[in-house]
């Protein structure tokens, strides 16, 4: 679908931005939406057309498109921005059913849904989170992402094709915390401790976890678009999750001034296996090894 006009929201962040950009890079007519652009994002999406909106005002006007990917979502916990279980429901809800709404209007060819691992409790997997796996995990981001898989598909399912991606881990360049996404991800964390020469804490169990480099979404979506679409989820991630002393041992190649030690359990879910999905055989993700070394060299150039 290369050339084929997306609209995708939440481009500001981190997540959605490496899809947009990607998908840029690759020929697609991209309109990025989100509520604001700092000047990292505005960078990031140098080849999209920028459109900040707020998708839970009443009335917003959006742009058609042929693919509509929807990535924007509240991932900071209700208690550290201060609102009830239900106004965070109500946060990551309207914008999805105002995207849906739209893509009721215009009948694209496909509605991409950005869900999460965060669907699935610690207790969930047997060792691994599998597409057979259910997920049971509770509170109000992982309750408004199971809705919205279930909701994408019974919106849209006679309209256009649906494609609905469970994220698990993810890192990579440019990665910098937001209203929307108070902290960074556990690779950035250790990244930042051993630029410090700190020490790097990891889980005494030594969890796996289904590393995956932000920038192989876009061409990863890319090579889904070009098959049929699918009303279960599909896990997006690379194979092999290396467990955390392996992701740990790599920073400190690049790092070796810093140290590391293990810490208390923390209750790690187990890594997501990435769905079989013939479109996407023989992908090439990044490895993480590989994945690190490039961001250990762009912030040495820098």
């Amino acid at each position: 679908m290369t050339g084929a006009r997306v609209l995708i929201s939440g481009a500001g962040g981190f997540v959605a931005g490496h899809i947009a950009a990607g998908l840029a890079a690759m020929g697609y007519r991209v309109c990025a939406l989100d509520l604001t652009f700092d000047a990292a994002a505005k960078q990031r999406l140098a080849g999209c057309d920028l459109v900040a909106a707020d998708l839970a005002a009443d009335g917003v006007a959006l742009p058609p498109a042929e693919i509509v990917i929807h990535g924007a979502a509240l991932t900071t916990s209700s208690a550290a921005l201060g609102l009830t279980s239900a106004q965070h429901v109500a946060a990551n809800t309207r914008p999805l059913l105002t995207m849906l709404t739209h893509a009721g209007t215009i009948r694209p060819r496909a509605f991409v849904y950005l869900s999460s691992s965060g669907v699935f409790a610690a207790t969930d997997g047997a060792p691994d989170l599998t597409d057979t796996c259910t997920p049971t995990a509770q509170g109000p981001y992982s309750a408004a992402k199971r809705a919205g898989e279930a909701l994408v598909p019974g919106a849209l399912g006679d309209i256009c094709q649906t494609f609905i991606l469970r994220l698990g881990y993810l890192y990579g360049p440019g990665e910098a915390a937001r209203a929307s996404r108070m902290k960074v991800s556990l690779m950035q964390g250790w990244i930042d401790a051993a630029r410090n020469g700190e020490t790097l804490q990891y889980d005494a169990t030594d969890p796996r976890r289904d590393w995956t480099f932000a920038p192989d979404l876009g061409p990863a979506i890319d090579r889904l678009l070009s098959g049929p679409g699918r009303a279960q989820p599909i896990h997006l991630c690379a194979a092999n999750p290396p467990r955390d002393s392996e992701v740990v041992a790599q920073i400190r190649r690049h790092y070796p001034a810093a140290t590391q030690r293990k810490v208390p359990e923390q209750g790690a879910k187990p890594p997501m296996l990435p769905s079989s999905v013939p479109s996407l055989e023989g992908f090439a993700w990044t490895p993480v090894a590989d994945g690190i070394a490039r961001l250990a060299q762009a912030e040495a150039a820098v």
